[in-house]
């Protein structure tokens, strides 16, 4: 599996972290999470990639304490 760099903005904030495929699974890793879905037929992969960390950081975000 070999990384790629994927960012979003969120509230004039930006986040960061990387994504790789493994055979139908895509995970998401971030300095504050993990997360995996299957790749749906004719997604990009940019796309879920997209969507996995924008829920990542939403829920670090709302987590008590967080300094996200």
């Amino acid at each position: 599996m070999s990384g790629h760099a994927i960012h979003i903005k969120v509230d004039g904030r930006t986040y960061s972290g990387t994504y790789a495929v493994d055979r139908k699974m895509l995970t998401v890793t971030t300095t504050y999470g993990r997360k995996s879905a299957e790749i749906a037929p004719r997604m990009a992969h940019e796309t879920l990639a997209h969507q996995l960390l924008q829920e990542l950081v939403q829920q670090e975000r709302s987590r008590k304490g967080s300094t996200l």
